[in-house]
Parts: C-alpha cells; sequence; structure tokens
C-alpha cells in the first residue's frame, strides 16, 4: 500500500516541548515524501539506517568513497500458497493471475538478503597529494596590540560583565601529505591556508579584595619552660572577593607574626650533686642467710645528696628541678667495704732516681700491710707485686701528629694542571690535584709539651690528595605528552624524563625522581577530554534467529545480534575505531536481544525512542517517557501494545543534578626551550554529576551555573644561582701563644 506523509500542524523542538506554529515560520518546512505502510500479513522491514561515513577522503585511480546503510526484516509474510492452490490457478484462470496470489494468500514477502543493503559514491573529487591541517584552537588570551574596551562588555546574568575586552585564540596549521605526514609549508598552496590566529571575547577580570590587617593580638603572659621560646603576637586579614578571569590574585600572606617586645624569660634550673657519703653495708636482714654475715665487710650501698639551684647559684624548690630541669642524678651507688681476708696494700711509693739518662732502671715500691703480712695469698707476687721496675727515660724528643686531616686545598691560583687538573661542569667549580696538612706535636721524654723545633718539625706534616671534580645528573629529553587520562571530562596527561646519568662529587642533584623504579621524573598537567569525541556505534540488528519455530507462520521466540564498536568522533561523524574502554560503559549499546518475531497480522513496533528529559530537581513525584510507533498496523481482532512507556525520576540512578568542579594548578609551564623565568599555570573546569561521574561541560553550561574560578594564573620558576667567593684573606694570628688550643683563621667573602 502506498500512502503520502501528511504535514503536522505542530513541530518539535530538540528538547521535544510542543511550540506555536508561528514560531517555526523561517525553518524550511519538509516536503512531503512517499514511503510505504505494511499491510497485516505483508512483510515488516526497519527503516534505513543513516548513511555511513564515506571510505575514502576523495577519489582517484585506485581508490573510490563508498557508503553504505541497511535496513532489517521486523517481520515475514504470512505463509505461502500451496502447490495446489497455484495449480488450480493457472489451468482454471491463467497465468496472469499468478501476480495475485501473494497478496490474497500470503501478503508482500520480504525481499532478499541484497535488497537489505544499499551502497553508493561519495567523495568524487580527485585526490590531492598536499593539504593542509589544522588543529583545535587554543584558549583565549588577552591581546596586548588591541586596547582595552575594545569590545563592549555585554551584561550578563546576576548583572556581571560576560565579555570585557577582546582576545585572542590560535591554532596550528600544517602542511601534511596523504599517507605521509608533516612536509614543509611551501608543498602547499599558500592561498588555501586556514587562518591561525582569531579574536575572541575576554570574561571581565575581578581581582581580589582583602580586608585590611586586625589588630595585633596580646602577648602571652606567662613564659615558656626554660626560657628558650620567644613569645609571639599575630594579627589576620580575611578575602572579600575571590580573582577571576585573570585578576590580581590573592596575596599569599593572610596572616603575620611578630616577637613580643622586651620577651620575659623564665627562671633556669639545675641539679648540685654533694659529696658521697661512707659506703654502708646491706643491713642484716638482707644479708643472714649469705655467706659472711658475721663480717663487718662486702657489698655495700653509697649514698649522696642532690640539691636543685637556680643558674644564678640561689637556692630553689626541688620541684622546680623535677619540672623544669634534666633528669635528676642518680642518690646511690654500689660500693665496697674490705673484707679482714682482703690483701691491703701501702700505696706506691716514687721512682727512684736514675743516675744517668739513657742507662740503668728504676722502682718503686710498697708494701703489705695488717694481717695480710701472714696471709700465703697475698705473698703471690704475680698478683699482688710489691715492686715496679721501668727503665730509665732518655732525653729525647717524640714528634707526634693530633687533630684531623685538613680538607685537601688546591694550589694557590686555585687550579691544577695535568689530567687531574681543573674540570667545568656548568658553572666553575675547582677540583683536581691538592694537598692536605695535619697539625705535629713534640714530646719530650716525660710526655711534656715542648717547641715543634726540637722535633725538627714545621708544626705539620702534608701529603697529596684529589678533589675529585662534580658531575651533575643528567636527564633525557622530556617526552611527548600522553593521553589525557580520562575520556570524559577533567584528567591529567603525563610527561617524563629518564635518567642517564647519576651525580656524584658533589654535582647537581636529581629532581624528585619516581619512588617506583627510582629512573624516571614526571611532569603532570591538567587536561579536558571533550565528552563527545569517542561515541559508541551500532551496526544493524542482524536476520532473526528464531529458537521457537512456528513453522507454519514463520514466527516466534527468537535472537537478534548487532556489533557495537567505541569509534572515534568527528564533525562529519563517527570515524576510526578505537579501543572500547575509551567510551562511557554505561552508553553502551546493546549487542544482543531476546524478543519474539512477529506473525503475520500482529502488529510490529518500531524500536522504543529516547528516555524524555527528568525535570530538576530531582523528585521521586516525577516521570519521565519514551515511545515507539506502528511500522505495521495489526490485523482484524488485534492490537497493537502500548506504544508509551513511563517510569519514575530517582535520583542518582536516571535523574542526575550537575555541579562544577575545578581541578588543581599544574605546575609553573614555560616556553619550550626555557628552564627558568616566567611561566603560565593553569587549571581545569570539569562538569560532574551528582554521582561523581565526569559529564559533558555543556550539561552545566546549559543550567547556567555560576563560574567564579580563575583558570590561568601567572607563575615564576627561579633561576639557579650558584654562589660565588672571593679570594681568601690572610691568616689571623694564633689565639693562644702556645698549646695545642690555639686557632687560626683565614676568612672568605660571599659575592653570590
Amino acid at each position: 500500500m502506498v500512502a503520502l506523509m501528511s504535514p503536522c500542524s505542530l513541530v518539535l523542538l530538540c528538547s521535544g516541548d510542543f511550540v506555536e506554529r508561528q514560531l517555526c515560520r523561517d525553518a524550511i518546512l519538509p516536503m512531503p515524501a512517499i514511503c510505504e505502510v505494511p499491510c497485516p500479513k505483508d512483510c515488516a522491514l526497519s527503516p534505513w539506517t543513516s548513511w555511513s561515513l564515506c571510505s575514502n577522503t576523495c577519489s582517484g585511480k585506485n581508490t573510490e568513497g563508498r557508503q553504505m546503510r541497511a535496513r532489517s526484516i521486523l517481520a515475514y509474510n504470512a505463509g505461502e500458497a500451496t502447490a495446489k492452490v497455484v495449480a488450480w490457478i493457472t489451468v482454471m484462470q491463467g497465468s496472469p493471475l499468478l501476480s495475485t496470489v501473494p497478496l490474497i494468500f500470503g501478503g508482500i514477502q520480504c525481499p532478499n538478503a541484497s535488497s537489505l543493503q544499499e551502497v553508493r559514491s561519495c567523495n568524487e573529487h580527485p585526490c590531492t597529494v598536499y593539504h593542509w591541517q589544522t588543529g583545535p584552537w587554543g584558549q583565549c588570551i588577552e591581546d596586548a596590540s588591541i586596547p582595552t574596551g575594545a569590545a563592549n562588555g555585554s551584561r550578563g546574568r546576576g548583572g556581571e560583565d560576560s565579555a570585557c575586552s577582546v582576545g585572542m585564540q590560535t591554532r596550528k596549521v600544517i602542511c601534511v601529505r596523504v599517507n605521509v605526514g608533516q612536509v614543509p609549508p611551501k608543498k602547499c598552496p599558500e592561498s588555501l591556508r586556514p587562518d591561525t590566529v582569531r579574536p575572541c571575547l575576554l570574561p571581565c577580570r575581578r581581582d581580589c579584595v582583602v580586608t585590611p590587617y586586625s589588630d595585633w593580638s596580646p602577648c602571652p603572659s606567662t613564659c615558656q619552660a626554660g626560657g628558650k621560646t620567644k613569645k609571639k603576637q599575630s594579627r589576620r586579614r580575611l578575602i572579600v572577593q575571590l580573582p577571576a578571569n585573570g585578576g590580581q590574585d590573592c596575596p599569599d600572606l593572610l596572616s603575620q607574626e611578630r616577637d613580643c617586645e622586651g620577651p620575659s624569660v623564665c627562671q633556669g634550673y639545675r641539679w648540685k650533686t654533694h659529696k658521697w657519703r661512707r659506703c654502708q653495708l646491706v643491713p642484716w636482714s638482707v644479708r643472714q642467710d649469705s655467706p659472711g654475715v658475721q663480717e663487718a665487710c662486702g657489698a655495700g650501698l653509697q649514698a649522696r645528696a642532690v640539691s636543685c639551684r637556680k643558674q644564678d647559684g640561689g637556692q630553689a624548690d626541688i620541684e622546680e628541678c623535677l619540672r623544669l630541669a634534666s633528669p635528676m642524678p642518680e642518690l646511690t651507688q654500689p660500693c665496697q667495704n674490705p673484707c679482714q681476708e682482703d690483701c691491703q696494700l701501702t700505696a706506691w711509693s716514687k721512682f727512684s732516681a736514675c743516675t744517668a739518662d739513657c742507662v740503668g732502671v728504676r722502682t718503686r715500691k710498697r708494701l703489705l700491710v695488717g694481717k695480710s703480712k701472714k696471709r700465703e695469698q697475698c705473698k703471690i707476687n704475680q698478683l699482688y707485686p710489691l715492686t715496679e721496675t721501668q727503665y730509665c727515660p732518655c732525653n729525647k724528643y717524640n714528634a707526634q701528629p693530633v687533630g684531623n686531616w685538613s680538607d685537601c686545598i688546591l694550589p694557590e691560583g686555585g687550579r691544577a694542571e695535568g689530567p687531574l687538573g681543573l674540570k667545568v661542569q656548568g658553572d666553575v667549580k675547582e677540583c683536581g690535584q691538592g694537598y692536605r696538612y695535619q697539625a705535629m706535636v713534640c714530646y719530650d721524654q716525660d710526655n711534656r709539651l715542648v717547641e715543634t723545633t726540637r722535633c725538627n718539625s714545621h708544626g705539620y706534616i702534608e701529603e697529596a690528595c684529589i678533589i675529585a671534580c662534580p658531575s651533575d645528573c643528567k636527564l633525557s629529553e622530556w617526552s611527548n605528552w600522553s593521553r589525557c587520562s580520562k575520556s570524559c571530562g577533567s584528567g591529567v596527561k603525563v610527561r617524563s624524563k629518564w635518567l642517564r646519568e647519576k651525580p656524584y662529587n658533589g654535582g647537581r642533584p636529581c629532581p624528585k625522581l619516581d619512588h617506583v623504579n627510582q629512573a624516571q621524573v614526571y611532569e603532570v598537567v591538567p587536561c579536558l577530554s571533550d565528552c563527545g569525541q569517542y561515541v559508541w556505534q551500532a551496526e544493524p540488528w542482524s536476520v532473526w534467529k528464531v529458537s521457537n519455530v512456528d513453522l507454519k507462520e514463520n514466527c516466534g521466540e527468537g535472537v537478534q545480534t548487532r556489533k557495537v564498536r567505541c569509534m572515534l568522533n568527528t564533525i562529519d561523524g563517527p570515524s576510526d575505531q578505537v579501543e572500547d574502554y575509551l567510551c562511557d560503559p554505561e552508553e553502551m549499546s546493546l549487542g544482543a536481544r531476546d524478543s519474539r518475531l512477529p506473525c503475520p497480522e500482529d502488529c510490529v513496533l518500531s524500536d522504543w525512542g529516547r528516555w524524555s528529559a527528568c525535570q530538576l530537581p530531582c523528585s521521586g513525584n516525577r516521570t519521565r517517557e519514551r515511545s515507539a510507533y506502528p511500522l505495521r498496523q495489526p490485523g482484524q481482532d488485534k492490537a497493537c501494545p502500548e506504544t508509551t512507556e513511563t517510569e519514575a525520576c530517582r535520583y542518582n540512578s536516571n535523574c542526575f543534578h550537575y555541579s562544577y568542579n575545578i581541578t588543581d594548578w599544574s605546575t609553573c609551564q614555560l616556553s619550550e626551550r626555557a628552564v627558568c623565568g616566567a611561566g603560565l599555570k593553569t587549571r581545569m573546569l570539569d562538569c560532574v554529576r551528582s554521582d561523581g561521574k565526569s559529564v559533558d561541560l555543556k550539561l552545566c553550561k546549559e543550567l547556567g551555573l555560576e563560574r567564579k574560578w580563575q583558570m590561568n594564573s601567572s607563575c615564576v620558576v627561579e633561576c639557579p644561582v650558584n654562589c660565588q667567593l672571593s679570594d681568601w684573606s690572610l691568616w689571623s694570628g694564633c689565639s693562644h701563644s702556645c698549646g695545642l688550643a690555639g686557632m687560626y683563621l683565614e676568612s672568605v667573602r660571599f659575592l653570590t
């Protein structure tokens, strides 16, 4: 059956709301088109899919652009006429009536498989070898060449200026050869070169506003323990208005501290120890079961007094020392009272005189006293010697080194020649062969310190040493930036440097390395991915695979399948297939469905349309709906199922609220070859659903949510400045006229 589509009396907006017809007077009215409405016994087909993207961007000798579209069988026609009926019509009525058999008995048949697809040519223009390729437009930045106020600011929501000045955007334009890549610009026609700069509108700047500082807080009334902590007082100020759209940043310092004038110092305390008392034996009750209990000797304890003193020596309460001084010294210690059986001796006498230096020996003696004279064990000379002999000392002098070696010192002029001479690593650093020194002292035979000249010494010894030349940390060049970590909303992108050589001998250290492999340094910046750049694309449904077949009616329970791929979305539509993880899994279309293949004269409905949007704010009292439409009307005494389906709007299930989310600042980004100086740090704005999922930024824009954040800010990377020193001054005079406590001083000035 052939029918004409009649124009509708109302027009639908993108949101699905009906509006008055007069609002569409400037729109192009759709023209009537011929369509085919199947009868209840006819084969029912789905509408044609959209044309696929062209297989080639141009046509040539060996390439030709093709597009495809397809449709599928939704329901088969009624059964065929029997062979007897066909033979009877042929004999009785003639062959011309055979064409009416499908209409009378079974309806219009389904087309064969080749008729379910169509192919057409596209992009028939000849291929060009070279063409211009453009990148995305960058952020809108201030154009210093255009005076402020060149763009009249228009008033936006809330009375704020939405555009106060004209900025500029830039993009990258390169010349590309087909199947090769980038080539020099002269290969492409200059007359067709796209623009690299275009004007744009900048929102009004809004500077940060802070309150004046408050009054200084009072100084603390109590002192700190030990008197070492200085008292402080502070004052604060508050932020009244945050900066926006590149306005002046808020000051980093919102509070100040200073020392209180004339700080009071708490009194210091110390412990004073007194002499040990006489050794006291352990009480009788304690030692009565031990050997020698009748002896008035053995292990005992000594005690001493401990008192608390102020730092100036004055008496203080012991509680002050317990609270503010160091731990209390020991009050007791073990001691020994000699028993009668112990050997007791006098102290050693002085050594006897020597007849001449370096000749003979000298001796000293001691004696047993009391009962020790009669005890045999005290007469054992190995245990208790009564005489000690040593050679007479010579009147000679002995030189010995004292103290540590000095640092390695380079020769005058600061540079050593030869293969171990000065090397340069970046800024000048002195290294190479030098000398180090150690002091010498001279002792006489009595181990007394005398002048070093008596030992024929200059007062020091020297030996050669090497100051190793420093080598700085060496890293590779930066890698390319990685893909944004998220395919929708705000994420991060990373680039890295690999460690090529570790520093040694005091060279400049490496930046903080990755804690996992200690061989890489990372730089991370925020990035924003268009949520529509990757989309799922589903192929047409396959032919029904009927599992419970009604052979008579050619219908029943069955399954349809189709392939669903993640595709890169372009201006012209999905193009190249990409990894599935780049697409949103929640948006993935079904790859298979179980349903019932309609029988002849059953109603055939189209696929369900999209669900309507839930009205905000989300509420369980609100609903959303979707609908389908009949593709084939039912036969007599049969009806179509419901064409509208309704469900409740549930928060964070099918209804969501939206808000902006701001990322952290990136590291300070410098120009391509700069290593320090002025740069720019950025952050990204993300639209986040109430369940935490990042969504397309336009969803927040359509709700008119306030954007109050500054996205760019200037920053500075400090340039390293090596310390520079003047030459050494002359040595000062020694601080002592004799002995080892004296010191020479040599000073140096910092020149930076």
